[in-house]
C-alpha cells in the first residue's frame, strides 16, 4: 500500500493534518518508518470533497483538422494531473488515489447517474466567482449614498477585509518575472499633469505659475473627483504625457498645457494594475482557501471597477472610491502615499494618484521649463457591446462576469 509521510510533504497545511492525524507506517517516497503518513486510500478520503468542490468532468468540444476532419475531444486533464495540482507535488502513485476515488464513491449504474470520479474523464477547474464581494461592495456604496456618508461601518469592514495581506500578493510580469503589488517609487521619479486652458488668460497664468495653475489644487478650490471628496485635494496624474491628455478629454481644438513634475521622495504605492494579474499562494487544505480565492478574483478585477467612467449625473457612485482611497490613506497600515492604476482613455496607459501628507502638502516639484501647450486636432473612439439584464433591484451587465476575465 502506496504512502507519504508528513517530512516528504512540501504543502505545510497537508503536513500539518497528517501530523494530526496519520498512522506511523512505511512512507513510499523516503522508505523510512518512523514517521507518520497517509496512504493513498486516507488521501482519497481527504481530497474527495475538495475536487467535487473546485473540480468538474469537462465538457466534450468539437475539434477540427487541418485536412477538414472533425472529432470530439473532452477538454480538461486526467484526474491524476488535478490530484498533483490540489497536493502540490509529485508523489508516484496519483492513479491509486484515483481508483480509491472511484472505489469510495458507491456508484451504482442503477441510479441513473453517472460517475462522478472517473478514470476515463478529464477534469477542469470550477471558475471562481466572488459574488459576495460584488454584493458587499454595492451594499457600502449603498449604505454610504443614502443611509451613513460618514463613519459606514459596511464600507470599513469590506476594506478591511479586502485589503487584508495585499502587500503579500505578487504579479507576473514580463519574462516570468514577479513583481510586488505594493512597491516604492523611486524619489526624482517624473510625472505629467495637465489642464485645459478656455481663454488666452488661463494659457498666460498657467505659463506665468505652472505648479500654481496646472499642479494639484488647494484644498478650497478641490472639486469633487473619483479618489477625493469635495475640499479634500489630492494629486492626479500620469506617467506619461499622452496619457495626461487622454484622460483630460479634451474637445476638438482645445488647448491643454502639461507640466512634468519629479517626485521629492520615494512613494509607497499600492499599483492596481498589478494588482489586476496578482496571485497569493494557497493550499488547497487550508480552511479558507474558498474565501481566499473569492477574494483573490475580485481584487483582480477591482482596478475595473475603480476606473469605470461615471456618467454625468451619477457622481455618487465615486463614493466608494473615495472612501476606499481615504482607507488606504489613512485607515491602513502603514499608510499608503498614492495608487496607481491602468487608464480607460488610453490602452496601456497608467494614472497615479497621490495623497497629501499631514500638512496638505504633495512630495512633487515642479520641473522648470517643462510646461508644454498642446492643441486637440482629432479624437479616435473604441467601442464594447455591453449584454443588459433587467430586474427589479436595477441593472446588471453580464460582461462582468466573462469567465476569461476571472
Amino acid at each position: 500500500m502506496s504512502a507519504i509521510c508528513f517530512r516528504c510533504i512540501e504543502d505545510e497545511y497537508l503536513k500539518e493534518i497528517i501530523l494530526n492525524k496519520g498512522d506511523i507506517q512505511e512512507c513510499t517516497l523516503c522508505e523510512r518508518e518512523d514517521g507518520k503518513a497517509f496512504t493513498h486510500d486516507d488521501l482519497a478520503v481527504l481530497i474527495a470533497p475538495i475536487i467535487e468542490e473546485h473540480f468538474k468532468q469537462g465538457e466534450d468540444v468539437k475539434k477540427f483538422g487541418e485536412d477538414d476532419s472533425e472529432w470530439w475531444e473532452q477538454e480538461g486533464d486526467p484526474l491524476a494531473e488535478h490530484i498533483q495540482e490540489v497536493i502540490g507535488q509529485y508523489l508516484g502513485f496519483e492513479d491509486e488515489i484515483v481508483s480509491a476515488l472511484e472505489d469510495n464513491e458507491g456508484y451504482d449504474p442503477r441510479d441513473g447517474d453517472g460517475r462522478f470520479f472517473d478514470s476515463s474523464c478529464n477534469f477542469v477547474s470550477i471558475p471562481t466567482r466572488p459574488y459576495r464581494y460584488l454584493e458587499e461592495w454595492n451594499y457600502a456604496l449603498d449604505e454610504l449614498k443614502h443611509r451613513r456618508r460618514f463613519f459606514s461601518t459596511a464600507a470599513n469592514s469590506l476594506f478591511t477585509e479586502l485589503f487584508d495581506g495585499v502587500e503579500t500578493r505578487r504579479a507576473w510580469a514580463k519574462h516570468n518575472v514577479q513583481e510586488n503589488v505594493v512597491w516604492e517609487l523611486p524619489e526624482a521619479s517624473e510625472l505629467f499633469r495637465a489642464r485645459t486652458c478656455h481663454s488666452s488668460n488661463s494659457i498666460r497664468d498657467a505659463f506665468t505659475d505652472p505648479f500654481k495653475n496646472v499642479g494639484p489644487p488647494p484644498a478650497q478650490k478641490a472639486r469633487a473627483g473619483r479618489m477625493n471628496a469635495e475640499g479634500v485635494p489630492v494629486f492626479y496624474g500620469s506617467l506619461d504625457t499622452d496619457t495626461c491628455l487622454a484622460e483630460i478629454r479634451p474637445a476638438l481644438g482645445t488647448d491643454t498645457t502639461v507640466i512634468k513634475l519629479r517626485t521629492t521622495k520615494p512613494l509607497r504605492l499600492l499599483d492596481f494594475g498589478r494588482l489586476e494579474k496578482s496571485f497569493k499562494s494557497l493550499s488547497y487544505f487550508q480552511s479558507d482557501f474558498t474565501a481566499q480565492c473569492e477574494k483573490g478574483a475580485f481584487l483582480r478585477r477591482l482596478q475595473r471597477l475603480i476606473s469605470q467612467p461615471i456618467v454625468q449625473g451619477r457622481e455618487a457612485e465615486y463614493i466608494i472610491t473615495q472612501t476606499m482611497t481615504e482607507y488606504l490613506a489613512h485607515v491602513y497600515r502603514p499608510n499608503f502615499d498614492g495608487i496607481l492604476f491602468q487608464s480607460v482613455q488610453r490602452s496601456r496607459g497608467t494614472n497615479i494618484v497621490i495623497f497629501p501628507d499631514a500638512e496638505g502638502s504633495f512630495p512633487i516639484a515642479y520641473i522648470d521649463d517643462s510646461i508644454v501647450l498642446y492643441t486637440t486636432r482629432s479624437i479616435e473612439y473604441s467601442h464594447d457591446k455591453r449584454e443588459v439584464g433587467l430586474t427589479e433591484d436595477g441593472v446588471y451587465f453580464y460582461d462582468f462576469y466573462e469567465e476569461d476575465e476571472w
